[in-house]
């Protein structure tokens, strides 16, 4: 006979409870232990991983947050690529005139969690200003931001308004393009004499007024005009003097060389036309290694003393078209650093430029050809460029800017007109005051200038009624024209 359950000891009872309720002991078990893992789980990874968002600087959530730019990137393996959508940078400054669209930048970012950094505010500025000054041209054709005016639509004519300009200028522009166009010769030159120059001139025109060839009304003809330095300057291996040996009997050759040369540097620069990379190196190159010892050319490319400014000014506008298409040239920047000492050679204590030598040309011819090159390249307005502008603009009370006077000298005005917008302020305000009327009011009914009768050295083309000069007067009263949306000034 089995004893009274509670006769039996402790350990006996609760082995028969156990037994009698074992499935609901091993189901408390069982949740028992996933309690434990899961809590463990929660604890480790709140150990390990770091918070979505880190605050840093006593930022609250809600406030407005500042863009921060993405690290570096620091494995290739380990990024992945995000194209941002980009706002439009609407920038109608005279520090910089954009087009109305810019080009998505694409960025990597490291899938490693970074944390976020403060911004600050001022660089942040700084860095959209940068963004609008190096802003493509119209169709993301890759126009530096200082050539980005030109490139028609909205930003051509914010420029206009901001630099000055009236309808009449522009309308003056169209007419001498339109002149050039149907003066273009056969071949897809320009002018029975000195051809290289006077087709780098006019492809200069047409380039000035954002004109490619694929641009409606005067693509075929600047193609026709390219295919033709293309062809030429290629056959006579990057001399655009077009000829074989030397630079030609005459004082010419150089001229041609660095103007055509000039043309072709900015055309590569807006398109990045490989046929013309080659042949823009050959012809740079012959400036590179052309240069006097005194930092300045000379006819011929001669090695001797007392450099010509006039030459000079050329080479420069070419080396500086060539150091913005980004070929790498060999030789540029330091001929460029050289040709500064060669201006700065030729300057007289009273801000003017000479020919050879400081002083040797009471005419204001060249002091524009001083002061547009050193800007040009050093971007400073320093002493001698002060000097310059303050001669330049106290001169005009005994040489006035009349076309039909003989104080008339278009060339000296092509330059002093880009000078003194680069410089700026006062000095633009009144120099475009007296020459923009007065260009534009002189233009014949058929769309080129008339001659003058300067008596300013070297204004024979000036003045001659055929040949060249028609198409020397009519490029370079356009390129004048064109100057409040060719070359935007960009303060270093």
């Amino acid at each position: 006979m089995d004893e009274a359950p509670q006769n039996q000891p402790f350990m006996k009872r609760l082995q028969e409870r156990l037994a009698a309720s074992r499935f609901f002991t091993i189901s408390l078990l069982l949740h028992s232990i996933i309690v434990v893992l899961g809590g463990s789980v929660v604890l480790f990874k709140a150990y390990v991983e770091p918070p979505d968002f880190t605050a840093e600087g006593g930022g609250l959530v809600g406030e407005e947050a500042a863009v921060v730019a993405p690290p570096e990137d620091v494995s290739a393996s380990a990024t992945e690529v995000f194209t941002p959508d980009t706002p439009q940078v609407n920038a109608p400054t005279i520090d910089a005139i954009t087009t109305t669209s810019t080009t998505q930048a694409s960025f990597k970012m490291n899938s490693i969690p970074t944390p976020v950094k403060p911004v600050n505010t001022g660089d942040l500025a700084q860095s959209v200003q940068k963004a609008a000054k190096s802003a493509m041209g119209s169709g993301g054709s890759g126009v530096p931001g200082s050539m980005s005016g030109r490139m028609g639509g909205q930003a051509r004519a914010t420029a206009m308004r901001s630099m000055g300009g009236k309808e009449k200028a522009e309308k003056a522009v169209m007419a001498g393009l339109r002149w050039l166009k149907q003066h273009q010769n056969e071949d897809g030159s320009w002018s029975t004499e000195n051809r290289p120059s006077m087709t780098g001139f006019a492809i200069l025109c047409f380039l000035g007024h954002g004109e490619l060839p694929d641009s409606p009304e005067f693509g075929p003809t600047v193609k026709k005009g390219l295919d033709w330095l293309l062809a030429k300057g290629t056959e006579y291996q990057g001399r655009l003097s077009m000829t074989r040996d030397g630079w030609g009997s005459g004082n010419a050759g150089v001229y041609e060389h660095g103007i055509a040369t000039y043309a072709m540097g900015e055309y590569y620069t807006m398109t990045k036309d490989e046929r013309f990379a080659e042949l823009v190196k050959q012809a740079v190159t012959h400036i590179v290694q052309g240069q006097a010892p005194d930092g300045g050319w000379q006819y011929g490319y001669a090695k001797g003393p007392d450099s010509d400014t006039s030459v000079s000014g050329w080479q420069i506008q070419a080396l500086k078209a060539a150091h913005l298409t980004g070929l790498g040239i060999p030789g540029v920047d330091e001929a460029l650093d050289k040709a500064m000492l060669n201006l700065k050679r030729v300057q007289s204590e009273n801000g003017n430029y000479g020919y050879r030598k400081p002083g040797d040309r009471a005419h204001p011819s060249l002091v524009g050809v001083g002061v547009l090159c050193t800007y040009f390249w050093k971007q400073d307005k320093d002493r001698s460029v002060r000097d310059g502008i303050e001669f330049m603009l106290n001169m005009t009370d005994k040489f006035p800017v009349k076309y039909k006077e003989e104080s008339a000298d278009l060339y000296a005005w092509y330059y002093n007109t880009q000078a003194c917008l680069m410089f700026g302020g006062s000095a633009w305000s009144k120099w475009n005051r007296m020459f923009q009327d007065e260009i534009a009011d002189n233009q014949s009914p058929d769309g080129s200038w008339p001659p003058v009768s300067t008596k300013a050295p070297g204004g024979e083309y000036q003045k001659k009624p055929d040949g060249a000069g028609p198409y020397y007067r009519t490029t370079l009263c356009i390129l004048m024209l064109e100057v409040f949306y060719r070359y935007m000034p960009i303060n270093k």
